[in-house]
């Protein structure tokens, strides 16, 4: 005997978390915590998604521009560091008042078959 209730249907996925974040980042820079909140992840799989999207760029022509993390005491730039996610503590005062690395996307070169 059946009954007139459905199954719940999963809703369908039209475009990809890296897509997504790639769209979202196209607005302008944003940290992974401002990813995170807008595509309702945790900041971890934010920034897993941003290593696998700073390599698929490359195939596009655009890369994955990353303004590093800044010592809100002393003004130490981590510009080195090649982890995505926040650094502890700064490495000159140890302080642990640190700006969030910001990231955006940005062409790197124009189509040579455009031309």
């Amino acid at each position: 005997m059946q009954t007139g209730r459905r199954e719940p249907t999963p809703p369908e996925r039209s475009a990809t978390i890296p897509s997504l974040i790639r769209a979202a980042l196209a607005a302008g820079p944003k940290t992974a915590r401002e990813l995170s909140g807008d595509l309702h992840l945790s900041d971890r799989e934010v920034l897993r998604h941003l290593e696998h999207l700073e390599r698929s760029l490359k195939k596009d022509g655009e890369k994955l521009v990353i303004e590093p993390p800044e010592c809100l005491a002393c003004g130490f730039v981590f510009r080195k560091r090649e982890r995505l996610d926040r650094p502890s503590r700064c490495p000159v005062c140890r302080n642990e008042r640190l700006s969030s690395a910001r990231f955006s996307v940005e062409a790197t070169r124009k189509n040579p078959k455009a031309g």
